[in-house]
């Protein structure tokens, strides 16, 4: 087995050096012969976990770490060639390898895969783990493979005929398609080329460049003014993950001491090329409270900085949680109405989404966050403290619920900054965090319901005032990659509506939001089923821990599986359905059969937690389709907002449909008996309000099925499939490997070798 190129992460050769060990042990009749110079971290990387088995496999693996000629012998006599690049824009290494009669082995991407050999597809690009598995199965199955198949595939490599005309093709394709995409604003120019020509040019450029300066709540070092500089020349590739130089001999330092930690875990290269910017950001960092935001937090789980945006996104948005109670709130005569009150809230929530993102685009985002926690203390705590005679207005209350839709809608910006400074995996295999967190934030709004039921309303007041305030604190302190970058400058839509799946989620949402008031004032259900606040609050306690402890392992289990794909999470976000459509059924059938119904209750309680898993999994995968974090936070924003306004209509929506079919309002929550008029009851009037329009959301949850994988770019096929679902390659077999025998092949590895005598 041979390789012959740079050492670095793009030619996957950590990934080589990774699996070396295994594929040795296994095969006691491999040679590999490893050939290049390291060029970047990884295949310093590479170098260092393959220097210590040179003396364990004397005689069957050799290391050049410079470049030199490849004599045709040797070319010709190798049996495999490795080709596990992460992304490869050309290749040709297996071009010239191929036509000598050796077939590639490795990874199906961009410009490889053209020659004769054994592939796999990148099902899951941001995860190291599949790719080593997948290669490490692609490399075994080369070397088990029959004589007699091995030797028509060697020929056909040589009979192959690169497919320039294609390539050429394809390429021009490309162009166009670039061209004809390319928006030009008239009267602006997206380059500095029109300064080039005058006698001012050098002047302009310079003061172009020149440093930012310093300002009192955000950072300004040297990895700034190297964004900076380089999108005033139009160098604009990855200039938001900058960070401080760091030397080679630094580097090397850092990953020695990291490779060395003895009882540490096992690191893999991105660990460690985290661990290099951090180490390099701490060095430099001269605040302390900064610095202790920067340290790992439960054995590296993530940073103690996203524990705090996480402690912002868990206690925000109470208010939503405490309006769908309705004893909660004291809705007054005349104009502040209970359905006044929730569609004022979301009507206010829709105009917060743009509030938010417009000042995503000039505001760094701790300060983004830092103004939602002020709001947040602001609405939460000093104005219900308020005298009464200070908001005995309608109209006063109007504009403070309001006010607490506009702040709700800010919890996006916790999501979206908790991934930030993650070098592991995407938002498909997010969906973890983003479940403990929807999980943990729904715990908290059941907590504010049940403390509002119960009188306790000063104390939890008081906890979230303690929070609110330290967050406050510790993000005007946050590191400087919280500090220094703001929404770039795009189109509001751009990016977003090429994705089929994000249409068709978003009017999922929509659909489901239409329905949120009628099918979410189960509190007057279960009182009118004969339950008292006492067990309404054990109600609340169980939807509390259940959340808090149930969801988690859920979507643990979830991320899990999905390192291997997007098949995990699209199938749990189309097949699951929405929870209204339980609660509505519920209603329909057992609300008015039994007083006091166990089982009514338990369908309440089942269909909210359903919904929390639903919420949770449908924006994790809005996130994976969208990929881009800027991509993500104005795509849900647009969702959150057009939600909103769905929610807003809600309740005149619910009404009329109601009205329209067996002519009862579900406003009219008296009791759950059937009327003996020719009017409906209360159980069919939700039941029509809410169950066709919950249908047609389910419908388009599973039409997404259709589209979901294509759009997610990190999904670069399946076997010899592309995402499409399209075969590939003219005799093409696709072969797979169950999970057990793949952890076979693991335990082989790990044995020790028997010693000749």
């Amino acid at each position: 087995l041979i390789f012959i190129g740079r050492w670095v992460k793009q030619k996957g050769v950590d990934h080589i050096a990774e699996l070396a060990p295994a594929i040795l042990r296994i095969h006691p009749e491999v040679q590999i012969v490893l050939a290049g110079k390291a060029d970047d971290a990884c295949g310093m990387y590479a170098q260092e976990l393959l220097a210590p088995l040179l003396h364990e496999f004397r005689g069957r693996l050799f290391l050049c770490t410079e470049f030199f000629r490849l004599s045709d012998e040797m070319r010709r006599g190798a049996h495999l060639c490795f080709a596990p690049s992460c992304s490869e824009p050309f290749g040709y290494v297996d071009v010239e390898f191929g036509l000598l009669g050796v077939p590639s082995v490795g990874c199906a991407v961009g410009g490889l895969g053209k020659m004769p050999g054994v592939y796999f597809r990148q099902q899951n690009s941001d995860s190291n783990k599949m790719l080593l598995e997948a290669f490490f199965c692609a490399v075994h199955y080369a070397l088990k493979m029959p004589d007699r198949e091995y030797w028509e595939m060697a020929k056909a490599a040589t009979m192959a005929a690169f497919p320039y005309e294609t390539w050429r093709d394809n390429l021009n394709e490309a162009y166009l398609q670039a061209m004809r995409h390319f928006k030009h604003k008239e009267g602006e120019s997206h380059t500095m080329n029109h300064m080039w020509g005058k006698v001012t040019a050098k002047d302009a450029v310079k003061q172009a460049m020149t440093p930012r300066r310093p300002i009192a709540f955000g950072h300004s070092d040297e990895a700034t003014d190297i964004a900076q500089t380089m999108q005033v020349l139009d160098v604009q590739d990855n200039a938001e993950f900058l960070t401080q130089a760091v030397t080679e001999k630094r580097t090397h330092k850092i990953m020695r001491g990291s490779m060395a930690q003895e009882g540490g875990r096992r690191y893999n290269a991105e660990s460690l090329q985290s661990s290099i910017c951090q180490a390099e950001q701490r060095r430099t960092e001269k605040s302390h409270v900064t610095l202790w935001l920067m340290k790992p937090f439960a054995f590296g789980l993530c940073l103690r900085i996203h524990v705090v945006i996480a402690l912002c996104y868990i206690f925000s948005s109470v208010g939503e949680t405490v309006l769908k109670a309705v004893t909660a709130v004291e809705a007054r005569s005349g104009l502040a109405s209970e359905h006044v009150l929730w569609s004022t809230f979301y009507g206010g929530a829709a105009c917060g989404c743009c509030l938010w993102l417009c000042l995503s685009r000039g505001l760094p985002p701790n300060l983004l966050m830092a103004g939602s926690q002020i709001v947040n203390l602001l609405f939460f705590m000093i104005v219900p403290s308020l005298p009464e005679h200070a908001v005995k207005s309608d109209w006063v209350t109007l504009a403070y619920w309001a006010s607490c839709g506009v702040q709700s809608t800010s919890r996006l910006l916790f999501i979206i900054w908790n991934f930030n400074e993650d070098f592991h995996g995407g938002f498909q295999v997010a969906c973890k965090r983003i479940g403990i967190l929807e999980s943990l934030r729904t715990a908290a709004g059941m907590l504010s319901v049940i403390v509002s039921l119960g009188g306790m309303a000063y104390v939890y007041q008081q906890i979230v005032l303690i929070i609110s305030l330290t967050t406050l604190i510790l993000l005007f302190k946050a590191p400087q990659c919280y500090c220094a970058y703001s929404l770039p400058p795009m189109g509001w839509v751009e990016g977003l509506f090429t994705h089929k799946s994000f249409i068709l989620l978003l009017l999922s949402e929509m659909l489901n939001a239409t329905v949120s008031y009628t099918s979410q004032t189960y509190h007057d259900w279960w009182v009118l089923n004969g339950w008292s606040t006492h067990d309404i609050i054990s109600f609340s306690l169980v939807i509390m821990a259940v959340s808090a402890l149930v969801v988690p392992f859920i979507f643990a289990g979830l991320q899990r599986v999905s390192v291997w794909g997007p098949w995990p999470m699209r199938d749990f976000t189309c097949f699951l359905p929405p929870g209204s459509l339980l609660r509505a059924l519920a209603l329909y059938d057992l609300g008015y059969l039994h007083h006091r119904s166990y089982l009514f209750a338990a369908a309440l309680i089942a269909s909210y937690c359903i919904d929390v898993l639903r919420s949770a999994s449908v924006f994790a995968s809005m996130m994976a389709v969208l990929g881009n974090k800027w991509y993500a936070l104005k795509g849900c924003y647009i969702v959150i907002a057009m939600t909103s306004l769905c929610s807003c209509a809600s309740p005149f929506v619910g009404r009329a449909i109601a009205v329209a079919v067996v002519n009862t309002s579900p406003f009219q929550r008296v009791t759950l008996d059937k009327p003996v008029s020719h009017s409906g009851s209360l159980g069919e009037a939700v039941f029509w309000a809410v169950v066709p329009l919950t249908l047609a959301a389910y419908f388009f949850q599973l039409v997404t099925l259709r589209y979901f994988n294509s759009d997610i770019l990190t999904y670069r096929g399946h076997g010899n499939l592309l995402p499409t679902g399209a075969a590939t390659g003219a005799s093409s077999t696709m072969h797979r490997v169950p999970i057990t025998a793949l952890r076979r092949m693991h335990r082989a590895a790990r044995k020790p070798r028997r010693r000749m005598p």
